[in-house]
This record gives C-alpha cells, sequence and structure tokens, in this order.
C-alpha cells in the first residue's frame, strides 16, 4: 500500500507541476485595427463614399492614438495598465501592435484615444509620441488626438476640404481624451492562461459623424475643425459606438 500511496503522490506531484510550467507568467496580447466607411473598407485617395449626411467624401488622411491601456479581472478587482503604451494607429501605416502582460482572467479592457494631460504635455518622446508623425500641434505643445482628412462635395461639382484635427483644447479637463470600454466576456474574448491573444477591432468612420451628435459638412460656416463645439461632438462621437471587438 506504501509503494502505491508513492507512487500515486508522485505521479500527481509531477502533473501539478506539468500543470504549473504550461501556465505561462505572461502573455503577448496583439491588438488589430481595421477601418470602415459605411461598411465598405476604408481606401485613402479612392473612390468617394456617401456620409450620413449626403456628402460625397474622399478621405485622404486618417490616424488616432491609442494609449493608457488597461486590462481587468472583475472577479479578483486585480487590473494591469500597459506602462508607457501610446500607439500611434494609421490607415496608411501601421495599424498593429502588441503589449506584454501579466497573465490574469482578465474580463474586461479599457483604452483611451488620445493623450492624458501628463504626457500631453511632456516633451518626453515615449511609444510613437514622436514629433515627426504629424501629430504634434505646430503652435502649441501637446498632440492631436485623431486626425481625419479629404474632400466633400454635396449637389455640385464644387469641392471643399474636411480637416478634422481633435485633440485637447483644454488640457486640465482632458475632455477630448475619451475612455473605450470593452466587456471581453460578453465578446466571448475573455482571456485566461493563453500564452498570445489575438485582439481585432474595427472602427466605423460613420459614427464620427453622426452617433450621438450628427454632423453636416454641408450645414457648417467651415469645414476646417480643430477645436471648440464640434471638436468635443466628434470626441463624444468616437466614444460611442464607433470601435467595435470582433
Amino acid at each position: 500500500m506504501k509503494k502505491i500511496a508513492i507512487i500515486v503522490l508522485t505521479v500527481w506531484t509531477l502533473t501539478a507541476c506539468n500543470d504549473r510550467e504550461e501556465t505561462p507568467s505572461g502573455m503577448a496580447v496583439s491588438f488589430s485595427f481595421s477601418h470602415v466607411l459605411d461598411g465598405n473598407p476604408l481606401e485613402l485617395e479612392g473612390d468617394a463614399f456617401t456620409l450620413p449626411s449626403g456628402e460625397s467624401f474622399t478621405p485622404r488622411k486618417f490616424k488616432y492614438y491609442i494609449s493608457n491601456i488597461t486590462f481587468k479581472n472583475s472577479i479578483s478587482g486585480s487590473s494591469y495598465t500597459v506602462s508607457d503604451g501610446y500607439f500611434l494607429i494609421d490607415e496608411a501605416g501601421k495599424k498593429k501592435f502588441s503589449v506584454e502582460i501579466p497573465s490574469d482572467d482578465y474580463d474586461a479592457l479599457t483604452f483611451y484615444v488620445g493623450i492624458d494631460k501628463a504626457r500631453n504635455l511632456s516633451t518626453d518622446q515615449v511609444g510613437d509620441l514622436d514629433p515627426s508623425n504629424d501629430m504634434a500641434w505646430n503652435w502649441n505643445t501637446g498632440y492631436k488626438f485623431l486626425v481625419l482628412e479629404g474632400e466633400w462635395e454635396y449637389e455640385s461639382d464644387e469641392r471643399h476640404g474636411l480637416v478634422v484635427h481633435i485633440g485637447s483644447n483644454d488640457p486640465e479637463s482632458e475632455q477630448n481624451f475619451k475612455a473605450i470600454n470593452f466587456d471581453l466576456a460578453s465578446a466571448g474574448q475573455s482571456l485566461g492562461s493563453e500564452a498570445v491573444v489575438q485582439l481585432d477591432f474595427q472602427a466605423e468612420l460613420n459614427e464620427l459623424f453622426m452617433d450621438p451628435n450628427e454632423l453636416i459638412l454641408h450645414e457648417l460656416e467651415n469645414t476646417s475643425i480643430k477645436g471648440g463645439k464640434w471638436a468635443v461632438n466628434i470626441a463624444n462621437n468616437y466614444q460611442e459606438g464607433f470601435f467595435t471587438l470582433q
């Protein structure tokens, strides 16, 4: 009996050790972003799209910052925020990045569009905060959070420029620095002990123009939006319904 007990204990110990060895201490999480306009893949300098308010729009540039990424375990209350994680997503360039995080049963995720106050007013260039990325304001310290540029026309052949540069025109309140929250569990994307995880996000540009604030270009006096009421309205639009986890 003693020999049998020793054998059973040895097998159990080896199995437990193997289980511990198979659970990684960290995981690599890859973020991938795709962009659509009215459900169609976004194409810069390509065919024109019809915006929700009827304008014909040809996009020329689209990019934005993702930052302050935090994974949460709502059961244990634990969380992990990626340190110095500032990532520029550019339709004409990089649309993917990866982060290393400790293993945990994460069931919620938050990231922000834009740059937080502390880093926005700093000259430390961590992550993608390099002025050569053409996301720094020319006349002031700080960064553009989201940029959309192109040309539009409405009921004529006369073309107009659209310049949307959203930053924080009130750094103290960070009013355009918006949190985007995801319930990983409900999306079937809870993170457990996997060593590598892929998260795919899609951004629908129509949402910038319609929800919750309708933006009708042909009714605006000026379609160069770099601050003020419409910058805030667009920031509120990209906080709600702009991103979906695929």
